[in-house]
């Protein structure tokens, strides 16, 4: 190791202030002198110094290092709060050495935040004792103003300190022999803001009366005493509003909990039972000293002659430890025999596995001293055998030595029981974490409670303000009478909602449910909806409100499922046949024992016609469906088997059996070329004259003038004029040429010389004959009138 160099063989920094001394500027050689200049840390004027500027003397190593680290602090580094992005302040030496104080540590951020604000609160206090002696507020001293301020300022920053640091107290005390406990201490850490509120706002409250209203003076005014009466019943209601606020907090956490233990009580139940399995298992295990791996520490190397004052600083606080919880032990076994129960423990089984389970190392360890204190000698696998004598009954050793025994080989490597140790880690890691966040749903209802809250404060300041109670209760009630109409469907979907999520819980995130026939996965829960996912990977939101009408059946929650299957078969199977079958199928599960029950039954369900038996059977899973794929595979695993029991017991469809050869059966067989041609003469006698050469085009299945009178491109509004049964012209079309005037009615043809609309657009022979019997009307002095109904030459109405 690298020896330290003496303060005389270190450069250091002259007192002398000349721009051009070479030890000023650090350089060696120079005349070494008692004392540095802060400057050079400091930076002034923002010019980079070198290498050789850091002072390396004995007496100013520490000062320098923490000088140059405070002035080069980097701010964008430190609490994730508190971070500024470069650019975003001044860079420079001042700004930086705030961010430092801000940053290192929670001792200097919070003496940054407080002293200088007990400074500002201190100046009526000083002014008091110096230049106005007798001055004072509402006939109260500076002094005792400026003392309460102190009071009220650094009262909420040691009420945050102790609701900090309470519950990490109690949770390595009381939660270390009280494991039950730790309920509530994560409760209390949860709230532990509006725990230091409350207490700020009691201090506030308690110190103010000796403080300030104690300590005016007896002459007083009577509007001084109304203003410090006015200024109490302010603080008493903040203390109110405090109060409630923290029991809201307190009411909203405890429903996230019961909330989260109702959606994972199945998971909390099988964890449960696993840690009673491991605590059964250590209880009757046996330490082994010599192995380093397992969970008691093995022996101590042997120490040298150099003594180590760290280590004698962990012996020291383990032995003290050692000493302090054997004293525990000693109070909490008479507290056990009173009691009944297990207190004050810290050294009994179900302690140390509690406390093993929140290390990954620990369960580890816990793992291996269980494999090695099981497992028979020179054996690698620990079996049923093994372990079954403490347990009350072989059904009590299977179940619990089905949590090591993930193949269900009937054996447990040391991997396996190291593996099942890590899950149940993981698990308890899983459900402590979502014990303590409260999820989008409960944060809507916080929201909802919040603004109620809002309500509630307001009432209770008016309270303490000596409002008149009664006018202002019939004015709320009339508020709330007259906005119920407008919120009152809307407070009904609310409060059914929470009663669902909240009482019900009929699912949580994460779980198969099947809702109305389709299968669905929960995907978030909000306080009116819950979104899902089907099978085809499509978001589905629905109301609340609307499923707490449905019936939901959840997979996840579900033990054993089993799915009904039916299959039909020949009238002739015999019922020997049957049992065979049955003997195949019940080999079959008894095999694949980790994916079915073993059962196979046989169901005649019923016989149409004695043409066909239906039969049914139970394909009984050993887990749910919460699994999808899962179930799919194990599906059709069943169904390959079934279908292979059924071809080697010769048990055939209703049609028989596919691979048999089918009798001869005689028919006769006629050209269809000539059927089709008889089909087409007497379809078609006419046809038989002529020859077609093109394909008939002028069918007539629309009207003709449908594309003039298509209602779907009416808009202009002009669908009432083109529906006229019998359109007239009006006063604007008189005066086209082609029509022309007269003072008679023109005739032509067999409508009396009116020309159709349909002949108007009949092309080149149409426009003449329209031409021609208008020039007729116009000779006759007459008006033509455009009708639908006439030149119906070919006999269609049309």
């Amino acid at each position: 190791m690298t020896e330290r160099p003496s303060a005389l063989q270190q450069p250091s920094y002259t007192a002398t202030t000349g721009h051009n001394n070479d030890a000023e500027r650090g350089v060696p050689g120079g005349k070494a002198g008692p004392y540095i200049r802060i400057a050079d840390h400091l930076n002034v004027g923002g010019k980079p110094t070198t290498s050789n500027s850091t002072p390396t003397g004995v007496g100013h190593s520490r000062d320098s290092s923490f000088l140059h680290e405070a002035t080069h602090y980097d701010y964008r580094k430190g609490p994730e709060q508190f971070r500024v992005a470069q650019g975003d302040i001044p860079d420079n030496t001042v700004t930086r050495f705030y961010h430092y104080l801000v940053g290192v540590s929670m001792v200097t951020r919070w003496a940054l935040f407080i002293l200088p604000v007990l400074g500002l609160l201190w100046i009526p206090g000083i002014l008091g004792l110096t230049a106005f002696p007798n001055g004072h507020i509402w006939w109260t001293p500076l002094l005792w103003w400026s003392i309460w301020f102190s009071v009220w300022w650094a009262g909420y920053w040691a009420a945050l300190l102790v609701s900090m640091l309470l519950p990490k107290v109690l949770r390595y005390t009381i939660g270390v022999v009280a494991i039950g406990t730790r309920r509530y201490i994560e409760w209390l850490s949860a709230i532990h803001r509006y725990v230091a509120i409350f207490a700020w706002a009691l201090v506030s409250f308690v110190s103010f009366i000796p403080l300030i209203t104690k300590r005016q003076a007896g002459d007083r005014p009577d509007d001084a005493a109304k203003a410090l009466d006015i200024c109490t019943r302010i603080l008493l209601g903040i203390l109110i509003c405090s109060a409630i606020l923290l029991g809201l907090k307190l009411l909203i956490q405890i429903i996230a909990t019961n909330f989260h233990e109702r959606s994972y009580a199945e998971r909390l139940e099988a964890q449960r039972h696993n840690t009673r399995t491991l605590v059964t298992l250590y209880i009757n295990s046996t330490d082994h000293p010599e192995r380093a791996d397992t969970l008691h520490d093995g022996p101590q190397g042997a120490t040298t002659g150099k003594m180590d004052p760290t280590r004698f600083f962990k012996n020291f606080i383990k032995g003290a430890k050692g000493v302090a919880q054997s004293t525990t032990q000693a109070f909490g076994n008479i507290a056990t025999e009173i009691v009944g129960t297990s207190v004050l423990q810290p050294n009994s089984p179900q302690a140390i596995v509690a406390q093993a389970l929140t290390s990954p190392n620990k369960t580890r360890l816990l793992a291996r001293r269980l494999y090695y204190s099981f497992r028979k000698m020179g054996a690698e696998v620990v079996k049923l055998g093994d372990i079954e004598e403490y347990f009350n009954g072989h059904d009590e050793a299977v179940s619990a030595f089905a949590m090591f025994d993930r193949d269900g080989n009937g054996d447990a490597t040391r991997e396996e029981m190291e593996l099942a140790c890590m899950d149940l880690h993981r698990e308890k890691l899983a459900l402590a974490s979502s014990m303590r966040d409260i999820d989008s749903a409960v944060g809507r209802l916080d929201n909802i409670l919040m603004t109620i809250y809002v309500a509630v404060a307001a009432i209770v300041f008016a309270v303490t303000l000596d409002a008149a109670v009664s006018t202002l209760l019939t004015g709320a009630a009339g508020f709330l009478l007259a906005l119920s109409w407008l919120i009152g469907a809307s407070m009904q979907e609310v409060l059914a909602s929470i009663i669902f999520l909240f009482v019900k819980v009929m699912y949580d995130v994460g779980d198969r449910v099947d809702i109305d026939g389709t299968t669905f996965t929960v995907k978030e829960i909000r306080l009116l909806s819950t979104v899902f996912i089907d099978t085809r990977g499509c978001q589905v939101q629905a109301p609340n409100v609307v499923l707490n009408g449905k019936f939901i059946y959840n997979h996840r929650r579900s033990q054993q499922m089993s799915e009904p299957y039916t299959y039909d078969v020949a009238w002739d199977v015999t019922f020997e046949q049957l049992e065979a079958l049955r003997a195949r199928m019940l080999a079959f599960v008894k095999e694949e024992r980790r994916d079915y029950l073993p059962v196979f039954d046989v169901v005649v369900d019923n016989f149409t016609d004695q043409s066909k038996l239906s039969l049914k059977s139970d394909i009984k899973y050993k887990s749910n469906w919460q699994q999808g794929a899962l179930k799919v595979q194990r599906r059709n695993k069943w169904i390959c088997a079934l279908k292979v029991a059924l071809k080697e017991t010769k048990i055939w469809g209703p049609a028989g059996d596919p691979a048999a050869v089918a009798d001869p059966v005689e028919y006769t067989q006629i050209p269809w070329d000539e059927v089709r041609a008889k089909k087409e003469k007497a379809a078609h006698p006419e046809r038989q004259t002529r020859e077609p050469l093109i394909p008939r085009s002028n069918y007539q299945l629309l009207d003709k003038n449908q594309t003039v009178l298509d209602q779907s491109q009416d808009v202009f509004g002009e669908g009432k004029e083109l529906a006229m049964t019998g359109p007239k012209q009006t006063a604007g079309m008189r005066q086209r040429a082609a029509y022309g005037y007269g003072g008679g009615v023109a005739s032509s043809g067999p409508t009396g010389g009116r020309p159709t609309a349909e002949a108007a657009f009949q092309g080149p022979g149409g426009a003449q004959t329209a031409a021609a019997g208008g020039a007729a009307a116009a000779a006759a002095g007459g008006m033509v009138i455009i009708s639908q109904a006439d030149d119906d030459n070919d006999g269609d109405g049309n």
